[in-house]
């Protein structure tokens, strides 16, 4: 019997095993089943674990022991929108109009938290309206992100420029209007490592990974953008009336390309990522709402802005698909503690359309710094 006992603790110890874990294995196969949900968390739990550290070098890649993290987040957004459109007159040189609205340097603040690569972050604007929900998911050779942007501005930079009879003319007005220009983006992006063994997008934008030395790889992705841009409201119909009578535009666009992207570790608990990515436009098309004003009681053109105006909707256009180019710039810098990192990120973006009625251009970029917790 003593011989029996010391050989059940010899296997004991060759299995990892502890006498005192005992009374919870005991405990836990005479127990009922754990409720469905509570298995099927556990469940995605182990295959996102898996996924993180699949076929990973870990003298290049290493995983912290505590899987959450919770960020607190400040950036600044910068959104520009750029539409142009020409005025045609008989017998008079054509003039061109250009009307550029943005949401300022608009600091905002938020928080972010996630399992392994996995989160949601939510920010709000401080000084202006503005609003963005991201959304990501990062395993160790692929990425998906949604992001959800959105701002106001109330004061958009007129510039009229052509050409007449006493030569080139240039000016940039600045225009204060009542109701703002709305721009709201849909942007949804992702992407395949061909190095994923070696570099860790993970590392650098969201450090649940670490680079602990330098490597770089080629990426392929895929981006898409919905973007609606409204400008309808009655007291908008001279801005109107000079995009050629357009006052919402709503444009869809998918993009596929490949680039490269690299992680440079200068010193212990140091990284900084730098990532190229040239694309290609497949599907580039928009839907263009042609708008008529009413003028009620016009007494004369000094009158004009003070008169009860209309705006009603006329007619939409949906437009052919055109080929483009697009492409994702990304720059982050960030340093790990034991339970606590540190990132400072950089994003640009460039969207183009055209239409008969004119053409434009709206551009993203996005500054933020980041204080991690992990636990």
């Amino acid at each position: 019997m003593k011989a029996s006992v010391v050989m059940y603790r010899m296997l004991l110890v060759v299995l990892g095993l502890q006498l005192t874990t005992l009374p919870a294995l005991a405990s836990e196969g005479s127990g009922e089943r754990k409720p469905f949900v509570i298995r099927a968390l556990k469940t995605v739990q182990q295959i996102i674990d898996t996924m993180a550290v699949k076929g990973v070098d870990t003298t290049y890649i290493g995983r912290p022991h505590r899987p959450w993290s919770v960020e607190l987040r400040t950036d600044v957004n910068h959104a520009t929108l750029r539409m142009e459109a020409t005025m045609e007159l008989e017998d008079v040189e054509p003039v061109f109009w250009e009307a550029s609205t943005h949401n300022g340097y608009a600091p905002s603040v938020g928080a972010w938290v996630g399992y392994r690569g996995y989160g949601i972050g939510l920010s709000r604007a401080l000084k202006r309206d503005g609003s963005s929900f991201s959304l990501g998911a990062v395993g160790g050779s692929f990425g998906m992100n949604l992001r959800i942007k959105s701002y106001s501005s109330y004061q958009p930079t007129l510039r009229v420029y052509g050409h007449d009879d006493e030569g080139k003319y240039d000016e940039k007005i600045p225009w204060d209007i009542d109701d703002p220009i709305n721009v709201k983006s849909t942007f949804i992006d992702a992407y395949y490592l061909f190095n994923g063994h070696r570099f860790s997008y993970a590392a650098a934008y969201d450090q649940s990974l670490i680079q602990r030395r330098s490597a770089g790889s080629l990426m392929v992705g895929a981006m898409y953008n919905h973007s609606k841009v409204t400008y309808d409201s009655d007291t908008n119909f001279l801005l109107l009336a000079m995009m050629n009578d357009v006052g919402k535009i709503d444009f869809t666009q998918f993009s596929v390309g490949a680039g490269y992207a690299y992680n440079w570790v200068p010193a212990r608990n140091w990284l900084v990522n730098v990532m190229l990515m040239p694309m290609v436009t497949l599907y580039n098309r928009m839907t263009v709402y042609y708008y008529g004003y009413d003028i009620d009681g016009m007494q004369g053109n000094d009158d004009l802005l003070d008169d009860d105006v209309s705006v009603y909707l006329t007619s939409k256009e949906r437009t052919k698909n055109q080929l483009s180019w697009n492409y994702d710039a990304r720059l982050c810098v960030g340093y790990n503690w034991e339970r606590c990192y540190m990132r400072v990120y950089g994003h640009y973006n460039s969207f183009r359309y055209k239409n008969d009625a004119g053409k434009g251009r709206l551009t993203d970029w996005t500054a933020y710094a980041a204080l991690g917790f992990r636990f």
